[in-house]
């Protein structure tokens, strides 16, 4: 009897293979023939999956969106109400930089990409947006000061958010200190919320 092939799992094993060749070499290092070598497969198979490197790409762009809401989605799974899931989604984001390095490098690479490909562009911003209005209904829902834009201080913490993640990836700071900083933030817009278990927490020392 003749072996089932799983192709979406085949599609996204060399996308994921795409991915991590992102992270290490930029978009430069991702053609049919490395991307084969990283899968371990061949590269008719790679080209009897994607039309070129450009259709490749837009797959990983896709799978690279789906790694990040898998990590975020994990880290807020026990969250208890609306200021502890906002923390734990400000947290993976920072995390990233420890958690899913190669998510987070290759989405770097792909940041020039989506100016020029209107596809990753729209994915990338339809991403954004999705996690902005998140972390706006999370800040209006925690009981925030009276003066809290929940939508402009949303893309403040987004900013913050991935800032740290950046430092945490190239050693500037520790994921603790990174968490310190956020906790910080939160404490001076969620001023109503009590330091302890599910809010935002002291500054911890990372030394």
């Amino acid at each position: 009897m003749p072996k089932q092939v799983d192709h979406a799992a085949r599609r996204e094993e060399i996308a994921h293979a795409a991915l991590r060749l992102c992270a290490r070499d930029g978009l430069a290092g991702v053609t049919i023939g490395q991307v084969a070598q990283e899968a371990g497969v061949s590269k008719g198979l790679v080209q009897h999956y994607f039309a070129g490197k450009a259709d490749l790409l837009r797959a990983s762009a896709h799978v690279l969106r789906d790694e990040i809401e898998r990590h975020v989605g994990e880290a807020v799974r026990d969250a208890r109400g609306p200021a502890d899931t906002l923390r734990r989604v400000l947290l993976a984001i920072v995390g990233l930089g420890v958690t899913a390095v190669v998510p987070l490098l290759a989405g770097h690479a792909f940041l020039s990409r989506a100016v020029a490909d209107p596809e990753i562009r729209d994915l990338y911003r339809a991403g954004g947006d999705a996690v902005h209005r998140a972390i706006a209904a999370l800040l209006a829902a925690s009981d925030p000061a009276p003066d809290v834009d929940p939508g402009a201080e949303a893309h403040a913490l987004l900013g913050l958010a991935r800032g740290l993640a950046d430092g945490v990836l190239l050693g500037e700071l520790g994921v603790d200190d990174a968490g310190a900083i956020v906790d910080h933030h939160l404490r001076r817009i969620l001023p109503g919320v009590p330091a302890g278990s599910g809010s935002p927490s002291a500054p911890r020392d990372s030394g």
